[in-house]
């Protein structure tokens, strides 16, 4: 049964069958995996165990028949996506120690870089970049974030700045630091940059969306969990760091303890330390 709506959207009603929407549910179950690291089928153990019926009913929050399982998981599954992000960003202390003992290999700035550019009307070069011929072209609303476009301005007015160079945001040529979720699973984030001061102090900045009108605009729900791991990488390796956001054209810093809300006071105007 079908019916259009002023939206233009068409709802049909279909008679579960598991053996033909069995590539349906397959499909799901692989999009939550990609948010957890866990294996196909431990992901829909646990699909199982909490909504599918049977005899152990500890931690289930419904009990479908096997069809409307099926059904449940495949047309929940951006929702479900979603809850198990936020349960993976739960910070459980486990990223505060190096018990897991991360791969360690050296890093340096790659000598040639690709960024990705677009058309400006008047084109600026960025004399604090450490690539040669680094312009404004690199720095537009179509080529960074808002965040990443204000801390690159930031240094280029900076005279204690040197340098900044912008790392890459997947790939073994790059900085990567080492978080676990939740579910103690390793994974790279990649930190936005790195700026050379003139009295040779290093600083490395992970950028994140900021605040509007006293809402948040960061979306990265493991950013708890980067902030910790990135605060004992730091402080083994004798390095400055922040993590930077925005709000009404500002820069603020905070490299102490991680709080969302803004006003904290752990939240520092940019130019208190870099």
């Amino acid at each position: 049964m079908a019916n259009g709506g002023s939206d233009n959207k068409i709802k049909i009603k279909t008679t579960v069958n598991t053996h033909t929407h069995g590539i349906y549910l397959l499909h799901a179950v692989d999009e939550i995996k990609k948010v957890t690291g866990m294996q196909s089928q431990k992901v829909k153990n646990i699909l199982r165990r909490m909504f599918s019926k049977g005899k152990k009913r500890k931690y289930k929050f419904i009990e479908l028949e096997n069809s409307d399982f099926y059904a449940f998981i495949i047309n929940n599954v951006k929702q479900l996506k979603m809850d198990f992000k936020s349960v993976t960003s739960q910070m459980g202390g486990v990223q505060l120690s190096f018990k897991l003992e991360p791969k360690i290999s050296d890093f340096s700035i790659p000598e040639m870089e690709l960024y990705k550019y677009s058309e400006v009307k008047q084109c600026q070069l960025m004399r604090m970049n450490a690539y040669r011929e680094y312009t404004n072209e690199f720095i537009t609303d179509k080529t960074r974030s808002k965040p990443e476009r204000l801390f690159e301005r930031y240094c280029e007015r900076n005279n204690n700045v040197e340098w900044v160079y912008k790392n890459g945001d997947t790939g073994q040529q790059y900085l990567s630091v080492v978080y676990t979720d939740a579910f103690l699973k390793q994974w790279l984030f990649y930190p936005d940059y790195i700026v050379h001061l003139k009295d040779g102090t290093d600083w490395i900045i992970e950028t994140k969306g900021g605040e509007v009108s006293g809402h948040s605009k960061n979306i990265d729900m493991q950013i708890g969990n980067k902030f910790n791991a990135f605060k004992l990488y730091a402080e083994k390796y004798n390095l400055h760091w922040g993590f930077v956001r925005d709000i009404d054209e500002e820069l603020f810093i905070n490299n102490t303890e991680y709080v969302e809300d803004m006003s904290d006071y752990r939240w520092k105007p940019l130019s208190s330390e870099l």
